[in-house]
């Protein structure tokens, strides 16, 4: 195994950390699960086009590392801790007060995760010349010359595989008992397997899980077949394979001693829990064709993957409520409900139907950068209030309507952040996504593409959707969308490229959306914080004050 490199004063780690030319063009994953020592052991191959020094970056946070080979050579390569205490101390020794101390970790969180988007992981995919360098001499400065020109044209695309465990991780993947689930936490994919974990980063994969016989390993992607091994004691080999390229955050995986529930409507659809809640299993999920059905009928596209799978773990199990993966969605059974139960229904209904609209918006479309985060949030969320119109009510979809907005506008001050802005999804590193002030971004992300449906007409702003999902379908390999896609088909405030001026006319032609109140429509909503306030006065006078 390698051992950590010490990082230099100065950023050492980001020295060789420049990633930007490599592109993973498909990648396969194998692993082996020893649910009692809670390990999980194998290897990944990775498609890479390599850049031209020859340097390949990856993320591998905790992973011990045995051996790398590029096409079936050994390879030279180096690991960088992330998590290493460089100058916490002098950091430390100047607090004085708790302003001070705040300062300070304030300080050092925010250097983990600056070092948290360097490649940690960094391979040699080129043969070195530094010993005949070393033994030739300054003299033969010519044929240094030559050796790089020969290793740009033969490093284009290589096969890299890494042989590594992981052993009691405790996060990225998680073990309690008999069950092991992933989750899909920012930056935590490279904790159970070797990746660019990067949203910019997208490929199609190949996935073996061997497991205990009497486990289920459900994962992203269709499954192809199983096979059971002649070992004492057997194990079973599940092997998925996933077509359409997804980030290295969309994969997932769960085992455990599943209960497996195909959806009564359709054989794309399979709901797991474990063994105790199949009853209730059965009940909640009754409606979920409905939703799915009515999604593909809004958008006029099928679903973009070949199965969906949801998976119910326990409550103490669980990190969070829910995580989405491509094709696969894990929550908590906290969530199922027994048939006597009225109150939790609803709740449960649009949880599911959320997380089902993600696999269209934020898992098959992806942001094309951090700024645009917040369009696929309000899609996704704008989708299931189209599902909670339909088939739980108006009223129902008013009033959450409701609450949102006025949640919004008390929290949406002059200090939070803009739904779209590159400074500060860079100053947050992602964070604005998740907590509290996530789900404020949400709600305002929703509401501001009401705002706009209202003003285009709801069949309108339906086909300026359906437009989106078939350009990814057709057009679009890198599958993402911006603010600035939205941006043009809505109004033409900016100068844009002659592919989004297209799309531009596209929109104005079914929407009709030229009109002057538009043009200040997105730096206001979407390029600025605040709402406005709705006041009268004694006279019953109303005024507007922002």
């Amino acid at each position: 195994m390698a051992k950590a490199r010490k990082q230099k004063n100065g950023g050492g780690e980001q020295k060789g950390g420049d990633n930007s030319e490599a592109v993973v063009r498909h990648q396969k994953l194998c692993l082996s699960i020893d649910m009692d020592r809670r390990r999980i052991y194998g290897y990944t191959e990775l498609e890479i086009v390599v850049p031209d020094n020859g340097i390949v970056g990856l993320h591998a946070d905790n992973l011990a590392i045995e051996s790398v080979t590029v096409d079936g050579d050994a390879a030279e390569f180096e690991v960088f801790p992330h998590y290493l205490h460089l100058d916490s101390e002098n950091r430390w020794c100047s607090v004085s007060s708790a302003s001070s101390a705040a300062d300070a970790a304030g300080s050092v969180y925010l250097s983990s995760l600056e070092r948290e988007l360097v490649p940690n992981l960094l391979i040699m995919c080129c043969k070195s010349s530094k010993s005949e360098s070393g033994q030739q001499g300054p003299t033969n400065s010519e044929n240094g010359v030559k050796s790089s020109g020969e290793c740009k044209q033969n490093v284009k695309s290589k096969l890299v595989r890494i042989d590594y465990w992981v052993e009691k991780a405790e996060t990225g993947i998680h073990f309690e008992g008999n069950v092991l689930h992933t989750d899909n936490q920012i930056r935590r994919a490279r904790c159970w397997f070797p990746c660019m974990d990067d949203s910019s980063q997208r490929c199609c994969y190949d996935l073996e899980f061997t497991v205990a016989n009497n486990l289920v390993a459900v994962s992203t992607g269709t499954l192809l077949h199983q096979v059971l091994s002649k070992n004492d004691p057997p194990c079973k080999t599940y092997v998925y394979k996933l077509n359409v390229p997804v980030t290295a955050r969309s994969i997932m995986l769960a085992v455990a001693p599943f209960e497996i529930f195909p959806d009564r409507h359709s054989n794309l659809l399979t709901h797991m829990c474990l063994p105790a809640n199949l009853p209730i299993l059965q009940n909640s999920v009754g409606f979920f064709f409905s939703a799915f059905s009515h999604y593909e009928e809004y958008l006029s596209s099928s679903f973009p993957f070949g199965s969906y799978t949801q998976v119910f773990i326990s409550p103490e199990m669980a990190v969070s409520s829910s995580s989405f993966g491509a094709s696969m969605s894990i929550f908590s059974s906290q969530i199922l409900f027994d048939e006597k139960v009225i109150d939790q229904t609803i709740e449960t209904r649009i949880k599911l139907a959320y997380a089902l609209a993600r696999q269209w918006f934020g898992v098959y479309i992806t942001a094309e950068a951090p700024s645009d985060e917040w369009l696929l949030d309000g899609l996704a969320g704008f989708l299931t209030d189209s599902f909670i119109k339909q088939f739980l009510g108006n009223n129902e979809a008013r009033y959450r309507r409701y609450k949102a907005n006025c949640a919004v506008c008390k929290a949406d001050d002059s200090v939070a952040t803009a739904l779209s802005s590159s400074a500060s999804s860079k100053d947050l590193y992602g964070t604005q996504c998740i907590g509290l002030y996530g789900k404020i971004r949400s709600w305002k992300s929703v509401a501001v593409l009401q705002m706009l449906e209202k003003q285009m007409g709801p069949e309108s702003f339906r086909k300026i959707l359906q437009k989106i999902v078939r350009a990814q379908e057709t057009t679009r390999p890198a599958k993402t969308l911006s603010t600035k896609e939205l941006i043009i088909a809505s109004t033409n405030w900016q100068r844009m490229s002659s592919v989004w001026d297209k799309f531009r006319q596209f929109a104005n032609k079914i929407g009709n959306l030229e009109r002057p109140f538009l043009k200040e429509f997105f730096p206001r909503w979407v390029g600025s914080c605040g709402c406005p306030l709705l006041k009268y006065d004694a006279s019953g006078c109303y005024y507007c004050s922002l």
